[in-house]
């Protein structure tokens, strides 16, 4: 990824065109490209013979380029069996190649390589892409162009606020706020390979859960002697903070940035609050014995009314059914707004908490 800003071409046809070179280290061939979703198709060669422009059908926040690494030799087999012996053995491992053909020529016709495929690999071209409106660069065979750019682009620096660029290093700027911010156990920057902040927070019960910590004694063995501690929860945040705020000109950039740091604050801020009792911190409840929340239900309504009959018995089960089906509906519509918005916002702590089961009501 790069922190240099980007530009969208709107063709005249209506397409978007962006140029995609390779990373400075590809990881493979590239074998496909999508803005935000959506397949981008590789243009015909225009000004180079690389060939690293891709149009799409949208004005795309995010490019992603899918490379195909090269297969990864496992080991080396013989393919001539009547050489078989202690000297050339049927497998050899990749550093018992290495080190005979260092020294032995033949080993090199003697034996082929054994090869698996590795998993895809995703670069990612980060936006925001700056619109333009125009056509590609001329190719070899038409008029070349020669730009005249304003020299306070490149020789004035006290005139490059008034121009588009962006402000670099939210990521590291939030990580120390958030490091500070009270029940805050970790946060880093890039996390795994993953862009943007990995947040972990530990947060207390609702009703205050205590348990009992044994002092540790020589060689960590425990001692009857100890303390009592109170019971914390753990909760993980993916934050998808950008790189760099982007803007026409600084003072906008400066108004957004400051509108993303209380913005991603107010996440962190959000995913503290205390874990519910009833659930055990889990976001769901089990119900007991296996039983269904519509089982318990005909089970505690059918010991308060009499029936006449059997009829009477099944169109009595029917209705109760009926009516949790109808209920047990509407709450996992309102479970996957819910997970929807939380989706959408980031809250990721609050999404695995519907994830799988939804609410106190029992499992969705």
């Amino acid at each position: 990824m790069t922190t240099q800003p980007r530009y969208a071409l709107h063709l005249p046809d209506g397409r978007w065109a962006y140029y995609l070179p390779h990373p400075e280290r590809p990881p493979g061939t590239r074998t496909a490209v999508y803005a935000d979703s959506d397949p981008a198709n590789q243009l015909e060669p225009v000004a180079e013979t690389t060939n690293h422009w891709f149009a799409g059908d949208r004005h795309a926040e995010q490019i992603t380029a899918v490379y195909q690494p090269r297969p990864r030799t496992v080991r080396y087999e013989l393919n001539d069996q009547t050489a078989l012996s202690t000297r050339y053995p049927q497998t050899l491992s990749v550093e018992e190649y290495d080190e005979r053909t260092a020294a032995h020529e033949e080993y090199w016709e003697l034996y082929d390589a054994v090869t698996e495929n590795l998993d895809s690999v995703e670069h990612v071209y980060e936006g925001h892409f700056m619109p333009l409106e125009g056509r590609v660069p001329p190719g070899p065979d038409e008029l070349q162009w020669k730009a005249d750019l304003p020299e306070e682009l490149t020789q004035r620096p006290e005139y490059r606020h008034l121009f588009p660029g962006h402000i670099p290093g939210l990521r590291q700027h939030l990580e120390p706020l958030i490091k500070a911010m009270p029940g805050v156990q970790y946060c880093f920057v890039d996390y795994q390979g993953k862009p943007g902040l990995h947040v972990t927070v530990k947060v207390p019960f609702d009703q205050p859960r205590t348990t009992f910590r044994a002092n540790l004694g020589r060689g960590g063995k425990p001692l009857k002697s100890g303390r009592t501690v109170q019971v914390m929860v753990d909760r993980s945040l993916d934050l998808p903070v950008p790189a760099a705020v982007f803007g026409h000109n600084y003072d906008a950039a400066v108004d957004d940035w400051h509108e993303q740091v209380a913005f991603w604050l107010d996440q962190v801020k959000e995913a503290t609050i205390a874990a519910c009792s009833a659930c055990d911190g889990k976001g769901y409840v089990v119900p007991k014995e296996g039983k269904t929340p519509a089982s318990e239900a005909r089970g505690r309504l059918a010991a308060l009314v009499e029936h006449g009959s059997d009829a009477e018995a099944a169109e009595f089960d029917k209705r109760v059914d009926d009516v949790v089906a109808a209920e047990s509906a509407e709450l996992r519509e309102q479970v996957a707004r819910v997970r929807a918005w939380a989706t959408s916002r980031e809250y990721r702590w609050l999404h695995e908490l519907l994830d799988g089961y939804g609410t106190h009501g029992g499992a969705l």
